[in-house]
């Protein structure tokens, strides 16, 4: 028994196991690290692909609302002109008829080819 004593409280052997301890907390704090400045970078980037997608929703919403109030307005001037047109007046209607025909292809020309 006193022997295993010995070698369990041998300095040597102390050491090269406090030596061995810091080697794996320095590889640890690597790895720790490496998956700090990995997550890092996933959130940066989720915050710009959302920040990304609010400005084009944003842009989206502000055509929209362009193209809502184009249609109002060319809606309204074109009752003002229709009430501006029968003010008072009776409303005639002019009517017209389109006709779409189809031309002939041309007569089937000859060969100008000479076989012999």
């Amino acid at each position: 028994m006193s022997e295993e004593k010995q070698i369990d409280n041998d300095p040597e052997r102390t050491l090269l196991t406090l030596d061995q301890l810091s080697q794996t907390i320095e590889v640890m704090t690597n790895v720790v690290n490496r998956l700090r400045q990995h997550l890092s970078e996933q959130l940066r980037a989720q915050a710009e692909a959302a920040k990304l997608a609010r400005e084009l929703a944003e842009r989206a919403a502000e055509s929209d609302a362009e193209q809502e109030a184009t249609g109002k307005t060319a809606t309204k001037k074109a009752e003002q002109q229709a009430a501006g047109k029968s003010g008072g007046k009776a409303q005639s209607k002019d009517s017209f008829v389109v006709e779409i025909k189809q031309q002939d292809s041309d007569p089937d020309r000859k060969n100008s080819k000479t076989l012999h």
